[in-house]
């Protein structure tokens, strides 16, 4: 499944990163450095089809990043990163996720 943005569509447009930032300070174990929209490949640890789904980052720490994807994931599922994003780890998990919009969910992933 693969998702590009429509001309002049900004996923970011109305997300302040510092508000985000402020609010989960105090959580984080490492500093999450900016990484916004990097595509990120990943497939489902328990998907037998290996089908390959599509995101995009908002950050990247040592511990994990934030990720935006059309793809309905569950806290504690696990995936694998396929990208060649700069990451820790290719294997995580999902600790929380919230509905962004009528697309996309924001993710936040720990690298396991």
């Amino acid at each position: 499944m693969a998702y590009f943005l429509k001309e002049g569509q900004n996923m970011g447009s109305t997300l302040d990163a510092k508000d985000d930032e402020s609010k989960l300070k105090d959580k984080r174990k490492h500093r999450r450095q900016d990484f916004s929209y990097a595509v990120v490949e990943y497939v489902l640890n328990s998907n037998s089809t290996h089908e390959t789904f599509i995101g995009f980052t908002l950050n990247v720490s040592v511990s994990g990043l934030c990720l935006y994807t059309p793809k309905l994931l569950a806290e504690g599922q696990k995936i694998t990163i396929k990208s060649t994003i700069p990451t820790s780890s290719k294997t995580a998990m999902v600790r929380w996720i919230e509905k962004y919009d009528d697309v996309f969910y924001k993710v936040g992933l720990v690298f396991i």
